[in-house]
């Protein structure tokens, strides 16, 4: 059954142009850039610093497997690229939510 899994995906990506090595690899990997930079960004914001930069790299780790999908991807179907935009956006919420209850709480 896993070998039939792993093919199954392996179309998906030969008929998609998104292979999912590639997107698992950058999705595990963006994880603790995004959890460095989002510690980066409540500490500058704790400070009252600049948090344009830490802000940015937070974004980006963030959304690096959704933008791998929207530029390698090809013929996808429209339920996909609304599914993914759904995703990011629920996540974006929750992130936000995280990030201003961390700033609230008395440092560590």
């Amino acid at each position: 059954m896993w070998d039939e899994i792993v093919a199954w995906l392996l179309r998906l990506g030969d008929d998609y142009g998104v292979d999912p090595v590639v997107y698992a690899v950058i999705y595990v990997g963006a994880g603790p850039f995004f959890f460095a930079s989002l510690a980066w960004l409540v500490r500058r914001r704790r400070r009252r610093e600049p948090i344009g930069l830490a802000l940015l790299s937070t974004a980006i780790s963030f959304s690096a497997p959704t933008l791998y999908v929207f530029v390698a991807g090809r013929n996808l179907p429209w339920w996909v690229y609304g599914l993914l935009i759904g995703l990011a956006a629920i996540g974006a919420v929750m992130t936000i939510r995280s990030i201003r209850e961390r700033i609230r709480r008395p440092s560590d």
